[in-house]
């Protein structure tokens, strides 16, 4: 099987720049997710997420009904290349401490892969107790402060 992120691609939860702060966090309530891509013309233009509503919106008591999500959203956020190896989702989640990474084929948002997402693989996979012994050693060998 080819390791592209390709493999983790699913169904993409998403809002237009226009739609309201409130909007897409009622999608984001009754999808239980905690994010919501931001889509334009098909194209990714951002990422809106429980982040962005704690550090943009509620300190500026930004009224949610009527401010736009594009106000708000993480532009431009990084993404991973359907093409590109899934170890790169690995990077983007554990070296540049994201919760999402959003998946895109040409531009075009085709998955996004959480930190919760693996935390629930890991979580069958060290069910065997090679692979626990793995990640505890893996655990005591990284720098202090990560």
């Amino acid at each position: 099987m080819e390791r592209t992120a390709r493999m983790l691609c699913c169904s993409v939860i998403s809002v237009a720049p226009g739609d309201s702060v409130l909007s897409a966090c009622r999608l984001m309530r009754d999808k239980r997710v905690g994010c919501v891509l931001v889509v334009e013309g098909g194209t990714l233009a951002g990422i809106f997420t429980e982040r962005d509503l704690l550090t943009r919106v509620v300190p500026d008591e930004l009224p949610p009904a009527a401010t736009p999500v594009s106000r708000v959203m993480t532009r431009d956020p990084q993404t991973v290349g359907v093409d590109e190896p899934v170890e790169r989702v690995f990077e983007l989640l554990a070296a540049r401490r994201f919760r999402h990474v959003p998946i895109v084929d040409g531009g075009r948002p085709v998955g996004m892969v959480s930190l919760s997402d693996f935390a629930g693989i890991l979580g069958e996979v060290f069910e065997e107790d090679a692979y626990l012994r793995y990640f505890a050693d893996y655990c005591q060998a990284r720098p202090k402060g990560r």
